[in-house]
């Protein structure tokens, strides 16, 4: 092959490189439309079949170049050094094709293997090239002044390239100049910042019932879990390879320091609940976050508590009524706890023990579907069973958690006694939140950014911000879905989003951009910090 037609083919090549590295770039910024993203897409696969392609002729030209050559013994270090790059290519450009057909949730590895490609790609063009130019070339001729035109214009070429990655990189709408420390301040702590995980390993489990079973991890940090009694921790479940987040109440006392439990209780095809119930076993082991939760009780402010719970719902009123024995405290307890059968009651044995222990708490089951042996309350949760158990409704703060119609039914019910809503806190977990009936807000062909997980995602028609999560890998943690807990509380920095209720957020977190994915529909183009 001719050395001008060879320069000519190196230029194209390194071009190539140069176009497929810009085309990724543009193709994640967050203006980027879905119209546009999808041809800039297919213009980079065709740019990059394009590389292979020749790629290959060149590979083929100079293996002939080389057997022709007549050299014998070792080859001269500047050949050596082609051969090198040349073979460092051919793995990364595989790596690449693999990347982007079987794996495209991953567009942070492509850019990276990409920049690596293009810069491997210069190298390789440049040392015959300017080989040629300066062996051609006299001091101060129009070759050196061309070689050197060229090194310059690369490296310009290059710095451009990185300073427009980086430019992306930065999050939308958050200063570059604002310390990381005055935005933690201004945020309390929250799922989805970069708090330190909690590592776990299983030691025990104890069945309560035919279908719940209590886990009794083993806290393998040094650090100790400051949680309040009726608070919860997001788990990161690897189940069949994949990981699966689920937020479970804690169980266990908050003055065991060493341990915390978890009750779930099986569901049908629920994915984690059905592994933990039947499939986990001691020496299991797993990371998790938090405690989270504004669901919990205060010593300092709950003097007397009425705790209205159905089936699971009992697990963050058994780890209340725990602490109030562990710390003896003089506060006056009750209990009334609504399931199906007396099979269904979870900590049967334990809520009798605390009974016994505990000068001031008492408790009542009703049972919805009785045998003919049950000699307690009966059907479901009423206004008469509720008032038999007040002497004082006046004195309480209640803590509710269930099912949601089970908790909508006990806030009407305390609300018609004449209890005000400000001591009335409740918590539910699982249940997906059905609104009435109303237009879609999500235009079509809208996209959602994820900065953190560099993830660009197209929007459904009704879809939830948790739901296009969900869908596309990018873990946030939730609990209620129901924009009641605060869980997957997430930072928005660009664009607009309708949420259901915000009663989940404090103050500091509206005014600091905050949202509840589970309850937020977009409205246009959206940069989440996720």
């Amino acid at each position: 092959m001719p050395n001008v037609v060879a320069v000519m083919i190196g230029i194209v090549f390194v071009t190539l490189a140069a176009f497929n590295v810009v085309l990724m770039l543009e193709t994640s910024r967050p203006s980027c439309k879905a119209t546009v993203r999808s041809r800039l897409i297919t213009a980079h696969r065709i740019g990059g079949y394009s590389f292979v392609i020749l790629f290959c002729i060149m590979v083929y030209s100079m293996s002939q170049r080389l057997a022709g050559s007549g050299i014998t013994g070792h080859l001269p270090t500047y050949l050596v050094l082609h051969v090198v790059l040349v073979l460092s290519l051919v793995p990364l450009l595989l790596l690449k094709v693999l990347v982007a057909r079987r794996y495209r949730q991953s567009p942070s590895m492509l850019k990276a293997l990409g920049m690596a490609i293009f810069v491997i790609s210069f190298v390789l063009v440049s040392i015959p090239v300017f080989s040629e130019l300066l062996h051609a070339s006299s001091p101060g001729g129009l070759g050196l002044k061309l070689a050197t035109a060229v090194v310059v214009g690369g490296c310009l070429i290059q710095c451009a390239l990185i300073y427009n990655k980086r430019e992306r990189s930065q999050p939308l709408g958050e200063p570059s100049h604002l310390p990381e420390t005055s935005a933690r301040q201004a945020v309390p702590a929250n799922p989805e910042s970069s708090e330190t995980l909690i590592h776990l390993r299983l030691v025990t489990t104890e069945p309560q019932t035919h279908d719940a079973k209590t886990l009794r991890f083993q806290i393998l940090d040094k650090r100790t879990l400051a949680a309040k009694p009726g608070q919860f921790l997001t788990f990161r479940w690897t189940i069949d390879g994949k990981q699966v987040l689920r937020s479970y109440t804690i169980s266990s006392s908050p003055t065991d320091k060493g341990h915390v439990e978890i009750t779930p209780k099986r569901t049908e095809n629920g994915y984690v609940s059905v592994f933990l119930n039947e499939q986990a076993k001691a020496g299991l082991i797993v990371e998790a976050s938090g405690p989270y939760g504004r669901f919990y009780f205060d010593e300092t402010q709950h003097k007397t508590v009425v705790l209205i719970a159905a089936g699971s719902g009992i697990t963050p009123m058994i780890s209340m009524v725990r602490y109030i024995a562990d710390c003896k405290l003089p506060t006056h307890v009750r209990l009334l706890y609504c399931v199906r059968t007396d099979a269904d009651i979870i900590f049967q044995n334990e809520l009798v023990r605390l009974a016994e222990s505990i000068p001031n708490f008492g408790y009542d089951v009703c049972l919805s579907r009785p045998g003919p042996n049950w000699k307690g309350q009966t059907g479901r949760l009423n206004k008469e069973f509720v008032s038999q158990q007040m002497l004082d409704l006046d004195a309480p703060n209640f803590f509710l958690c269930g099912p949601r119609g089970f908790m909508e039914n006990a806030h009407q019910i305390l609300v018609t006694l004449g209890v005000s809503d400000d001591r009335i806190l409740q918590e539910s977990f699982g249940e997906s939140k059905n609104p009435p009936p109303r237009a879609p807000a999500t235009p079509p062909g809208e996209t959602v950014v994820f900065m953190r997980s560099e993830k660009v995602c197209e929007v459904l028609a009704g879809n939830t911000l948790l739901d296009v999560a969900e869908k596309n890998g990018v873990q946030i943690p939730y609990g209620c879905r129901q924009g009641v807990c605060g869980t997957c509380a997430t930072r928005i920095l660009s664009g607009t989003v309708r949420m259901d209720t915000e009663d989940g957020l404090t103050t500091e977190q509206k005014s600091a951009g905050y949202v509840l994915p589970c309850v937020s529909q977009i409205e246009g183009p959206v940069v989440v910090a996720a």
